[in-house]
């Protein structure tokens, strides 16, 4: 498209980090991040919509020397919230289950004045620590081309004790249909999020959950799909396979400086005592 002259004609100022080719998201945002002077970051999807005076709640956060990362409620183009603005998470059924929430909680809780933990705050609108973002080495690689690297993040940046917030009284708008969706085959996409699924358990959960529920739950699952024909998500279990040394080595390293095991970030988020 011509964003790069809209921004050379209406925002001169703007630093502009041009790739000779696609790298992707996650190298996109490398790159930007070690561009940037400043300690306070915010990234941003280019189809998403800013609420006027977002910023300064969202900066809040940071007078507390812990806070890795915060993002805002996000609603759809048809004004709809969409349920990632707040990841709560649980290990439910050999998987890690997305927990029902709503506005109107989030807001009176805010009003009262909790701070409401996040498992992730979603890739196309957060804003972050630069320095705590580098030194958890930005997004894993693992994940590439797409989907999955911003959750991992999250929560690596817990293990080592850092949080993530939710700040539901300033909003962006996220389009419905982004770059990866418009460009990519759905097959394609679906394939890629069931890797990344199996990827970012296998390097988080326990052993004892992984071999207890989340593997035979993904043989069962697997099981019922092929019954019906679907191959796609079978695809994605096998090139999950292909990456098992990596995932080893994640775990490894997680392992040796993390400060919360698995099982306390998920009751920090959850709040539970």
């Amino acid at each position: 498209d011509d964003s790069l002259v809209v921004l050379k004609q209406e925002f001169p100022d703007v630093q502009v980090v041009v790739h000779a080719k696609n790298q992707g998201f996650a190298e996109a945002v490398h790159s930007g991040v070690n561009a940037a002077n400043t300690e306070l970051l915010f990234l941003l999807n280019s189809d998403v919509a800013l609420q006027p005076d977002i910023f300064a709640p969202l900066v809040a956060y940071f007078d507390d020397e812990n806070t890795f990362s915060v993002n805002p409620l996000i609603y759809d183009e048809q004004g709809s919230v969409k349920r990632h603005s707040w990841n709560l998470r649980q290990f439910k059924s050999g998987s890690l289950k997305l927990r029902d929430w709503t506005l109107e909680d989030a807001l009176t809780r805010r009003k009262q004045g909790e701070k409401l933990a996040t498992a992730y705050a979603h890739g196309g609108s957060f804003m972050v620590r630069k320095s705590m973002f580098q030194t958890l080495g930005g997004f894993h690689p693992i994940y590439k081309p797409y989907y999955g690297e911003d959750y991992d993040l999250g929560l690596r940046a817990w293990r080592k004790g850092w949080a993530s917030y939710f700040e539901p009284t300033v909003s962006i708008v996220h389009q419905s249909v982004g770059a990866i969706r418009a460009n990519v085959k759905i097959q394609q996409i679906k394939c890629t999020r069931r890797r990344n699924r199996y990827l970012l358990e296998w390097i988080h959960l326990t052993p004892r959950q992984l071999i207890l529920s989340a593997f035979p739950m993904s043989l069962f699952q697997l099981l019922g799909e092929l019954l019906i024909l679907d191959k796609t998500n079978l695809k994605g279990f096998l090139q999950t396979f292909s990456k098992i040394p990596e995932v080893l080595s994640a775990r490894k390293e997680i392992r040796q400086t993390q400060k919360l095991t698995f099982d306390e970030v998920l009751k920090r988020i959850n709040r539970v005592n």
